[in-house]
Formats: C-alpha cells, sequence, structure tokens
C-alpha cells in the first residue's frame, strides 16, 4: 500500500506514546504531531479524534507498532476494527532498523518516532486478528503453563513439609488439596486444549503433523504455534529463534573471551515449554542426540548448552514442518547428506 501517513506507537500497560509524520513528496518526513494517550477505550477515541484532524486519507495511513507481550492486542484490535492499516512488527526488527538511524536516545517518545520512520520508508505487511480459535488455544496454553508452575511448587514445598518435624496436619491437607485442584485442572484443560484444535480440521491436522517429531507433544505443539500466531510474522529460522530468546549472545573483545549465552530476550513462554521436551529428545531423537553429545564433548563443564541446542533444534523442526505443512522424517536426506536447519552448535 501506498503510505503518506504513518503513527508510531510505543506502547506499556497503561499508556501509549503517538508520533504522526507525513511524507512529503520531495521524499522528506516531517512530524505532523506527538501525545500519550491512556491504554483503554476512552484514550483509543481520543487517538481517533486526534488522528482524524492530522490526515487526508485513511487509505494512506498505517499505524506501526511493536509486539512486545499482550499490551499492543486491545490497541490493534481496535483500529482494525474500525478500518484502519495497522503493521505489528518484531521487536528485534524494529531494533535493527533503529540502529540503521544511528539513534542513541530510547525514550518512549523516540521509540514511536522510529516506528513512523519506518511504516515510511519500509514496505511492512498489515497485521491480521488472530483467529478465535488460536486466540483461545493460547489462552489455555497459557492458563496450563501457569497451572504447572504452581503445580510444581506445591509439590516441592510438602515435599519439604512432610520431612520436617512435627507437621501440622490441616496445613498438609490443604496442600494436597491444592495440589489435587491443580491436577484435576490440568486434565481438563488438555482435553479442552484438543476440542478446540478439532473445531479447526485443517489446523489440527498440521499441529499432528509436527507431533511426528520425536519429544515432542500436542500441547508444546499448540504453545508454540500460538505465541507465534502460526508464524505470522516470521519468515526465517533467524527470526523465529531470536524472537524465542535462544539465539546466541556473544561476549568477546580483543582476546578476551566471555560466557557465551542465549540472549533470553524473547518469549519466555516457548523456552519454557521447549525445555522438558529437549530432554525427551535428547533421549529418543537420534539427530537430536547427536547434536546434544557433540556440544557436550565441545563444553564438557557446560552441558547445558547441549541442552539448549537440542531445544533450538525442536524450534527450528516446528517452524520449518509447520511451513512446509509435512511429517518429520528422522533421517531426512537432501542430495546425499542429512538435512539440518539452523546454527545449532553455536
Amino acid at each position: 500500500m501506498k503510505v503518506s501517513f504513518c503513527v508510531g506507537i510505543d506502547i506499556a500497560k497503561d499508556k501509549f506514546d503517538v508520533c504522526i509524520k507525513e511524507r512529503k513528496s520531495d521524499g522528506r518526513s516531517v512530524v505532523k504531531g506527538s501525545r500519550s494517550f491512556s491504554n483503554a477505550e476512552g484514550g483509543f477515541e481520543e487517538l481517533g479524534v486526534w488522528i482524524e484532524k492530522r490526515t487526508r486519507e485513511v487509505s494512506t495511513l498505517l499505524f506501526v507498532m511493536e509486539a512486545t507481550g499482550v499490551y499492543y492486542e486491545n490497541l490493534a484490535y481496535w483500529l482494525e476494527e474500525h478500518g484502519f492499516n495497522v503493521s505489528v512488527e518484531l521487536a528485534n526488527k524494529v531494533k535493527h532498523y533503529a540502529r540503521s538511524l544511528s539513534v542513541k536516545t530510547k525514550t518512549d517518545k523516540v521509540d514511536a518516532s522510529v516506528l513512523a520512520s519506518m511504516g515510511l520508508e519500509r514496505e511492512l505487511a498489515l497485521w491480521h486478528p488472530m483467529s478465535v480459535v488460536y486466540r483461545e488455544l493460547r489462552d489455555v496454553s497459557r492458563l496450563k503453563l501457569a497451572y504447572k508452575r504452581n503445580l510444581n511448587a506445591l509439590k516441592s514445598q510438602l515435599s519439604a513439609m512432610e520431612s520436617a518435624h512435627d507437621k501440622y496436619d490441616m496445613v498438609l491437607s490443604l496442600q494436597k488439596e491444592q495440589i489435587a485442584f491443580y491436577e484435576d485442572a490440568l486434565e481438563k484443560l488438555d482435553v479442552e486444549l484438543k476440542e478446540i484444535a478439532r473445531r479447526d480440521p485443517e489446523l489440527y491436522e498440521r499441529i499432528n503433523k509436527v507431533c511426528t517429531i520425536k519429544g515432542l507433544q500436542f500441547n508444546t505443539v499448540v504453545a508454540v504455534i500460538c505465541e507465534t500466531n502460526g508464524f505470522r510474522l516470521f519468515h526465517s529460522i533467524k527470526q523465529v529463534v531470536s524472537y524465542s530468546g535462544l539465539d546466541v549472545k556473544f561476549n568477546e573483545s580483543g582476546k578476551r573471551k566471555g560466557r557465551t549465552t542465549i540472549s533470553k530476550k524473547g518469549n519466555a513462554r516457548i523456552r519454557e515449554v521447549l525445555y522438558m521436551p529437549a530432554l525427551s529428545a535428547i533421549q529418543h531423537n537420534k539427530p537430536i542426540a547427536q547434536l546434544h553429545k557433540r556440544i557436550c564433548e565441545k563444553n564438557p563443564t557446560a552441558r547445558k548448552k547441549g541442552v539448549t541446542a537440542g531445544m533450538r533444534k525442536l524450534l527450528v523442526l516446528i517452524y520449518t514442518l509447520w511451513k512446509k505443512n509435512e511429517e518429520y522424517i528422522e533421517n531426512y536426506v537432501v542430495a546425499g547428506t542429512v538435512q539440518t536447519s539452523g546454527n545449532e552448535e553455536n
């Protein structure tokens, strides 16, 4: 689409900062205004009135924001429902663009200005709302993850209590009741996930194709797919790995070589749901087991790197099979070599 006006939005939990820019006929971009609004229905209405006074055609107007957490969602849905063009970009993509402008100051106002410039200079894909099925699957999956954390914490507490001297029976009884509640709720959530997915036969079939990867279960695949909205914003393995915080962060300067770690700047839920499947894949998935062995041999004092590589490999496989709509073949051969994806050995 042809963009004459772009509204950059830096959004937080309680408010969002806006900068609107116009592209002139000579190619220059000029700021038409900037302001903060509350991140609520009233703020959205005020934004609509404010924008209307500063633009001519809605068809050439684009709103750009980052995909950070869930705080952008209400505004994005409101804008889309009111007929505006919206682009939601990955945080790392925006970060790299800001670097190209040599922007050193980081404030909410400056970030909004950077997003407005990005919308005028780059051809950005339009955002479309997550389907009802995806949204319901994501909500159930996130609740299941939270309950699982609580259950593990309660079991650890109960174990410690039972080992303590002179336990109070009522406290132990309540703790066991809580554990029973979470175990029952998790079973119900497992059933609900499959029932929701079955409403969309095509989606259900694609999820089951990805589940052919040894070490992965239905719930893990659903969590990854919903946290990435079916990988709609992603066009490369590198983007997916970075979004999940599984990209490698080097720490070197001159002759000094510091500790190399993963960035952890990304979706923590994806990392959380991939950890246990990676441990399973290391035992039962031959290519991932071999990858884990190679990395542990190179890093005998940092064996967690092997598990992290397994997590990254699983994510790459999920992305690849989802995009291709294919089942997993353990020893898939291309041109005489076993196919591998990504840079897992970093």
